[in-house]
């Protein structure tokens, strides 16, 4: 299981010429590189980075240590049963978990190719199945840490499995989801940040020889794409270790389905930083969050009834919201979030896809800061809002998200995804993806510019920013809260347990600008709609530097605090019979 907090970033302040930091980097940590606070680097005191054209990997896999031990390892998997890599160093629980879901025959069937032929997969995570976690119908033969979950990974299709397994050894369910990817363990991302270091296109494009402290721990595991490559084309899995320099971020993507480099020199600008700061406070124990991914925690107050739970990487999932005992919502939730930023001068683009979630039995890169909030706010009504953080913001590099209900006394409820920065670049485009499940009904209709349409099919569509438009549900309507979001994808399809009734793997890819974002793979083909249907809302927000999904640090009485300019976006839930 993937660390999630024993992460440390290292920001690189070059003061003098480009030798003198290549010698402290290469012998010191940056703690120990000078004890008096690093000045604010200027554009004149930056020796410059490599051009900003994309430079792609010669396509040969490096010849490291790691790299054959690796080899080795996928080939005499291949070569006795399960026919699966399977995690190493687990307990003895865990392991018996694995081995049953690995020799599942829906688990063999899915790794076969149409013709029989063997494929490599791999188990990803191994952990106690949560209750945010499963579906209805398994959480209820699961109570509290009586089952496991074993999620796995098919390399040359792109699928991922997710296998749930009782106290008896006994496998209840497999999951299989296609065109998704798990969160990937530590040994893979340390993989990665190796075949970083060790090509030589990453010590070009840096100038210096590069160690693997200088690489940001927090991207190396985070899953990537690089449009126009195969992490795109092929749908590979990839991830992005980080090197930093000064204002500037080098991304070097690895693929980790064909082991070897894609591209480097792909620097994006992270802009200034008022200050610079490391990072040394602890983040809240397990213990205090652990609760709510176990345990539904429940809200009455001033009409309104609900719950909400935190899953492993789909973030706070608020459920079963009901007003005057009128329900108004099955399940909201922000699946993943996409971003991506313009890479060199052709074009290209880079980002990542973050997952956010319980710290426990999870590989979320991004965990909660702190417990939810309960408060009241102007105008009447409470809002229940959580904060995600990534370790060291925010420094570049590192994000801050929130999930944000709020609960208005007319009977709406709004629900908004929110960045608080800081990124990796200062054109970052944002793509939160919201699930959006109403109470079931067969009555579902399109609303355009007051005009309803009956929804009969899956399908799709383009909103632009400030139209009216929306869905309704029976005596629902959900509708955008626009906020800072241009525009939005929204797509309507059949509830599905592998399509987020549990907890979602990440679907689509980073850093597509348009359609294509996820949700699409669950609507093509189109499929008649029933009583039960989600609707997906994924707005596109762009950041701008210290205006909007930004962050910074600033000396406030004295003392270094967090500067936010937020943005988001989200939808608002309502009765149909209350004006738009």
């Amino acid at each position: 299981m993937a660390p999630k907090r024993k992460y440390v970033g290292f920001n690189v302040t070059v003061n003098t010429f480009r030798i003198g930091i290549a010698l402290c980097l290469a012998l010191l940590t940056l703690a120990s590189c000078g004890q008096a606070p690093a000045a604010v680097p200027t554009a004149s005191a930056l020796p410059p980075p490599a051009a900003s054209a994309v430079v792609l990997g010669d396509g040969r896999t490096p010849d490291l240590p790691a790299i054959r031990a690796e080899q080795d390892r996928r080939h005499a998997a291949m070569r006795a049963a399960p026919y699966i890599l399977l995690r190493l160093g687990l307990d003895a629980r865990l392991d018996a978990a694995q081995r049953a879901a690995a020799a599942d025959v829906r688990v063999q069937e899915a790794v076969r190719s149409a013709s029989g032929e063997r494929q490599l997969a791999e188990a990803m995570a191994v952990g106690e199945a949560r209750a945010g976690d499963l579906t209805a119908a398994l959480a209820t033969r699961c109570p509290p840490s009586a089952c496991l979950r074993v999620v796995m990974y098919v390399y040359p299709t792109n699928t991922s499995l997710t296998a749930v397994v009782d106290g008896d050894g006994q496998v209840l369910d497999v999951q299989s989801l296609a065109a998704s990817q798990p969160e990937i363990p530590r040994a893979l991302a340390d993989l990665a940040t190796q075949i970083a270091v060790n090509s030589p296109e990453t010590a070009t494009a840096l100038g210096v020889s590069p160690t693997e402290a200088m690489a940001l721990a927090y991207a190396s595991a985070t899953k990537t794409s690089f449009i126009g490559t195969p992490c795109e084309r092929s749908q590979h899995l990839c991830v992005s270790p980080v090197f930093t320099w000064g204002s500037q971020a080098l991304w070097v993507i690895i693929d980790l389905t064909d082991l070897r480099l894609v591209g480097a020199a792909t620097w994006t600008a992270q802009g200034q930083s008022a200050q610079r700061r490391d990072v040394s406070e602890a983040t809240l124990q397990d213990a205090a969050i652990a609760p709510l991914c176990d345990t539904p925690q429940t809200i009455a107050r001033a009409g309104w009834t609900a719950s909400y739970m935190l899953t492993s990487s789909d973030g706070l999932e608020l459920r079963d919201v009901s007003f005057h005992g009128r329900p108004l919502l099955a399940s909201a939730k922000i699946v993943d979030w996409h971003v991506g930023y313009t890479a060199g001068s052709d074009g290209r683009r880079v980002g990542f896809s973050d997952a956010v979630g319980c710290p426990v039995f999870s590989s979320a890169a991004i965990i909660p800061y702190a417990l939810p909030t309960l408060a009241d706010v102007p105008g009447g009504g409470f809002s229940l809002k959580m904060t995600f953080r990534s370790p060291n913001w925010p420094q570049p590099c590192n994000y801050q998200y929130t999930f944000t209900a709020t609960f208005d006394p007319d009977g709406s409820l709004t629900v908004r995804a929110g960045s608080e920065g800081r990124g990796c670049g200062v054109d970052g485009v944002y793509h939160p993806v919201l699930r959006i499940v109403p109470p079931p009904t067969a009555d579902l209709a399109q609303d355009v510019d007051g005009t309803r349409a009956p929804l009969t099919r899956e399908g799709d569509g383009v909103w632009p920013a400030r139209a009216v438009r929306g869905f309704v549900a029976g005596t629902v309507r959900v509708t955008p809260d626009w906020g800072d979001a241009d525009l939005a994808y929204v797509y309507w399809s059949v509830a599905k347990d592998a399509e987020g009734e549990g907890d979602l793997p990440s679907i689509g890819t980073c850093c597509r600008l348009d359609i294509q974002q996820g949700p699409d793979v669950f609507v093509t083909p189109p499929e008649p709609l029933t009583d039960r249907t989600v609707f997906w809302y994924v707005p596109k927000i762009i950041n701008a530097e210290r205006a909007r999904c930004w962050a910074d640090m600033e000396l406030q009485d004295g003392v270094l605090v967090p500067h936010i300019w937020p943005c988001g976006s989200g939808v608002r839930i309502a009765s149909a019979a209350l004006t738009p």
